[in-house]
């Protein structure tokens, strides 16, 4: 029997928890167009700012990355390096692009990408900024950047499993929320217009979003694979740490709200 590899084997010990993290009222709403406009305007301002947060986290895996000397790459490792980075550049071009579909269809469904969330602050003072889980998730990824105090600490292994981490559930909560959409099949009545229906929801749910998640996938369990038997070792700790806590952020991403 073959050893599982690392996404397998982050997965297989986690249902639970990810379960948790891809499926709950807010997502079942979203995918019945019984989402208010003013809830979604308040997570997708957030979603924005995790956005924002995600480009400095590339770049830290980047600079993580030891690209080999030599013209022609030899080894399996070398090659990989560099596919990593094609990914990596794939990373910065996709969230440039997500970051104008946010503005697109902000104007396009009249949606406030600077809405004040609930848990920021006092209500009364309409400033808008990060949430309490926004802010862990912008915390998360700064402490991949140059100058966080602990970013020697972080490796590439614990950066890519992050990056799947938070790829992949995003993709399969859009994907569970969008198994509701057949409960209330008229599109004109969303409670949002439309917004995540006619829009978000497929643009998160793409044949092209899924092949991303996959590539991601595939270079997290070969460079995994890659590690010498000790750092393999180390590695799956920190990892399954790294992949819990994202899960944990999610799940407090999503926001709580009432069913109808």
């Amino acid at each position: 029997m073959s050893k599982p590899s690392m996404s397998e084997h982050l997965l297989e010990s986690t249902r639970e928890l990810y379960q948790r993290a891809t499926e709950c009222q807010f997502l079942e709403l979203a995918g019945k167009g019984r989402l208010p406009r003013d809830q979604l305007c308040q997570w997708l301002s957030q979603d924005r700012l995790y956005a924002q947060a995600y480009v400095r986290f590339i770049g830290g895996l980047i600079s993580r990355l030891r690209l080999p000397i030599g013209v022609e790459p030899k080894g399996t490792n070398a090659t990989l390096q560099w596919r990593i980075l094609a990914l990596l550049q794939g990373c910065l071009a996709g969230i440039m692009k997500e970051l104008q579909f946010f503005e697109t269809t902000a104007k396009n469904y009249d949606l406030d990408l600077e809405a004040v969330h609930d848990d920021v602050g006092d209500p009364e003072a309409k400033k808008f900024g990060p949430c309490k889980a926004t802010q862990e998730y912008i915390d998360l990824f700064d402490s991949f950047t140059a100058r966080s105090p602990d970013s020697h600490r972080k490796s590439l292994l614990d950066g890519l499993v992050v990056l799947w981490a938070t790829e992949k559930v995003y993709l399969d909560a859009w994907t569970n929320a969008k198994k509701h959409s057949h409960e209330q099949p008229d599109l004109e009545k969303d409670l949002d217009g439309g917004a995540l229906r006619k829009a978000l929801i497929p643009n998160w749910t793409s044949d092209m979003f899924r092949v991303f998640v996959s590539e991601i996938q595939i270079c997290l369990d070969r460079y995994a694979a890659s590690l010498s038997e000790d750092t393999e070792e180390v590695g799956a700790a920190t990892s399954m740490t790294m992949f819990k806590k994202v899960l944990v952020l999610e799940e407090g991403f999503w926001p709580v709200v009432a069913m109808d």
